[in-house]
């Protein structure tokens, strides 16, 4: 089996987001993103996260309007549902945080940036009523269980939140937390960060995820350098 650490701990986290799991044959875990926005992040950041912690090359194909990232190894899809992430349809309605990953800060941060990179949007709100531009983080997800353990979490981190009253959105609202997130959690896809250049380019200098500062062409070992 593997060894939890932040690489892994990120990876459940994309899985939790929006990935799926299935443990009959052929035994795989896949991701899926958006063709356009997510590619950058699924062929360089999680290909190479994948290839680093896991020993095995992911397929990345697109279909369907998505781009999809595939792990064909029965053990992982093992272990992973050992820790508690479930398979089938039904897995959005039963997903949580693994206990192994709340034991340990750390393994909880990366696990929090893997389901924000994945699931999550940066919003800009520009109505009169605010002075200026009002920026969001928002998370989206049917499982009101999952959100309000995410919330609770990111508390653990002083990064306050904002639930939905049928709590099916979570709000990282205002420019000062969004620091915050920045800061203590951070994003690993581009996408993000390139919402937030379009308002506050001075945001980006605080995001603690050392994958912004690699290229497309960078190394395995920059990659997953956390």
């Amino acid at each position: 089996m593997y060894k939890l650490n932040g690489a892994l701990s990120e990876l459940i986290g994309a899985i939790i987001g929006d990935g799926n799991t299935y443990d009959k044959r052929p035994y795989y875990v896949e991701i899926t993103g958006n063709p356009l926005s997510d590619r950058e992040y699924f062929e360089v950041y999680l290909a190479n996260l994948i290839s680093k912690n896991l020993q095995y090359e992911p397929r990345i194909f697109f279909r369907e309007g998505a781009v999809r990232i595939r792990i064909n190894k029965k053990v992982f899809v093992e272990w992973i549902k050992e820790l508690g992430i479930p398979s089938g349809k039904n897995k959005f309605s039963k997903v949580f945080i693994p206990k192994r990953i709340k034991k340990s800060k750390r393994h909880l941060k990366f696990c929090l940036r893997g389901i924000v990179d994945a699931d999550g949007c940066v919003t800009f709100d520009k109505r009169k009523i605010y002075k200026n531009t009002y920026i969001r983080i928002a998370l989206r997800m049917k499982n009101p269980r999952i959100l309000k353990e995410i919330s609770t979490s990111l508390k653990v981190f002083k990064i306050k939140t904002t639930l939905s009253p049928r709590r099916e959105l979570l709000y990282i609202n205002g420019y000062n937390e969004v620091k915050k997130y920045l800061g203590k959690i951070g994003f690993s896809n581009h996408r993000h960060i390139n919402r937030i250049k379009t308002f506050y380019p001075e945001l980006v200098c605080y995001n603690c995820s050392g994958s912004m500062k690699v290229t497309s062409n960078a190394s395995v070992a920059q990659l997953v350098e956390q």
